[in-house]
């Protein structure tokens, strides 16, 4: 009754674990946040401009942003130095934008950094006309829980057109069907408006151009070049000077219509005789995935007990940790969408990190139990007590997932850190345990006497241990300062696994010591054939 009652109470408390979900790191409110703005591809310096000065109106409404560090655009482009659009090269891009925001302090504001941040989000949404997308992510208490975006999915496949086509499909399941995903966007669409020119070789080649001539005439003329440099005495240095067509005469695909190409003999050829212009839409980037062509389709989570910027009653329910929101969308989109042969969809961010997180962390908590067990078997000159006490290493999980559910946290690399750091203490209790009552059972003393008379003698220590540990830990399990919301799972796996785990231990190891030596015993009559005469009393 006593083994399947302690088999009963291991099997409930792993139960847990499956009502408790894992992320990578947990979230943590540092008062910063990380904004990235991307309008169409199509959008202009002063559009973005403007988005962005709207956007600095919705955020003067929320007292807790108290300082907003805003960068539009980026200077240079591929193979440009970075003050190139001083040289007359274009911005590398003009419809972004990106920011730093800084809240007050956690314990000063009535909202969360999320429910700013999502209420941020929602206006601009609403009230900003070209927006593509807009994430607002909290900064971690680490680099690692800075990075990209929590929850992301690639979509792969080697057409561009369906690929985008794809991820646009799998980020509005995420949308309309999982309530408990935030900020959905996806990394690029063939949304950026592009010219191509096509030249007709043997029309160029009547006129005494080449293909080469063609292209080169037409990108300068569009694009412009820099003369070879001469020196300028007025302020003695060489220069250079940038030529090309006047903005007037460049900035429409009319105007192609009265570009001319100069042949060889000195002959201005139409240039819409030799070549036309043909639009498409492209990409503004191509990403590449083991040299697959992808889509992320991105978002990120929030804790379970979130409930909207503004308590709304549209609230859902509790949210689910970012690797059960991944899997609940990477499963919908497998299978309601038709992936055609090639294409496919798979995880990354979190998913990939924690999961190599948690193996190194997990064979890191194997070799430390392998080395607590060496140990004590060359203190004890034997397997039979050591393993008595890893026994204790169950019993301290069941109390770690119980807290972890009734706290709705997640299981986390932060929880396995802290499982490492109970190992050791909960292994000290056993080992108080045991090691007194073998010393008695040396001593003479009966087995049942023995394990009556160590418990009581044992109980103060192992108190007095615990109950220091449990409050030491215990404002870093409930009321974590400002950055510490991370380590809130370590606190909270210590004080569930030393408190269960110490009383189960008070309770189990003896009964399991009385129960392996039965067993010993059994073994020394049965199949030894050992007079039990000549074995350790028990009574």
């Amino acid at each position: 009754a006593n083994l399947a009652r302690i088999f009963a109470t291991i099997i409930i408390g792993f139960g847990f674990y499956y009502f408790i979900g894992s992320e990578m790191m947990p979230l943590a409110d540092v008062g910063q946040a990380y904004l990235t703005l991307e309008m169409q591809p199509d959008a202009s310096y002063a559009a973005t401009e403007d988005a962005v000065t709207k956007l600095e109106s919705i955020m003067a409404k929320y007292p807790e942003v108290v300082n907003a560090s805003i960068e539009i655009g980026f200077e240079g482009g591929p193979g440009y130095s970075a003050g190139a659009y001083f040289n007359g090269y274009s911005m590398g891009f003009t419809n972004g934008a990106q920011a730093m925001l800084t809240l007050t302090d956690k314990d000063e504001r009535k909202r969360d950094i999320w429910q700013v941040i999502d209420g941020i989000v929602a206006e601009a949404n609403a009230t900003i006309p070209g927006i593509r997308r807009l994430q607002i992510k909290e900064m971690g208490s680490d680099v690692m829980a800075s990075s990209a975006a929590p929850i992301q999915l690639l979509v792969y496949g080697p057409d561009l057109g369906m690929v985008s086509r794809l991820a646009e499909q799998v980020a509005r399941i995420a949308k309309t069907q999982v309530p408990d995903i935030y900020q959905v966007a996806t990394s690029w669409s063939l949304s950026k408006p592009n010219y191509q020119l096509d030249i007709d070789a043997r029309r160029a080649m009547e006129q005494g151009l080449t293909v080469a001539d063609v292209a080169d005439q037409a990108y300068y003329a569009m694009h412009g070049g820099f003369t070879n440099e001469f020196y300028r005495l007025e302020n003695r240095r060489q220069s250079t000077i940038l030529v090309r067509y006047d903005q007037a005469d460049r900035s429409w695909p009319s105007d192609f219509d009265l570009m001319t190409i100069t042949a060889p003999d000195g002959r201005q050829v139409p240039l819409k005789s030799v070549a036309h212009l043909e639009y498409r839409e492209i990409p503004p980037l191509i990403e590449h995935d083991n040299l697959r062509r992808v889509v992320s389709v991105m978002g990120y989570y929030r804790k379970a007990d979130y409930r909207g910027p503004l308590d709304h009653p549209a609230y859902h329910g509790p949210n689910r940790p970012s690797m059960d929101v991944a899997m609940d969308v990477m499963m919908r989109a497998q299978m309601q969408l038709n992936w055609p042969p090639g294409y496919g969809i798979e995880m990354r961010g979190d998913m990939t990190q924690m999961m190599d997180s948690f193996r190194r962390l997990l064979n890191g908590l194997g070799l430390a139990v392998v080395f607590i067990v060496l140990v004590l078997v060359a203190q004890f000159r034997g397997f039979l007590q050591p393993l008595q006490m890893v026994f204790s290493l169950p019993l301290e999980l069941s109390g770690v997932f119980i807290f972890l559910w009734l706290t709705g946290q997640a299981f986390s690399t932060v929880s396995i850190m802290a499982v490492i750091v109970l190992t050791g203490m909960d292994i000290t209790t056993a080992i108080l345990l045991i090691d007194l009552i073998v010393r008695y059972r040396e001593e003479g003393v009966p087995r049942n006497k023995a394990v009556i008379e160590a418990c009581p003698q044992r109980l103060r220590p192992i108190l007095m241990t615990s109950v220091i540990t449990l409050i030491a830990m215990t404002p870093v399990a409930f009321f974590p300062k400002t950055g510490m919301d991370a380590y809130s799972p370590l606190g909270t796996v210590i004080v569930g696994g030393l408190i269960v785990g110490t009383i189960l231990s008070l309770l189990d190891i003896p009964i399991m010591h009385t129960l392996v030596d039965d067993l010993v015993r059994w073994w020394m009559v049965r199949i030894r054939r050992r007079d039990p005469a000549s074995l350790p009393p028990i009574e």
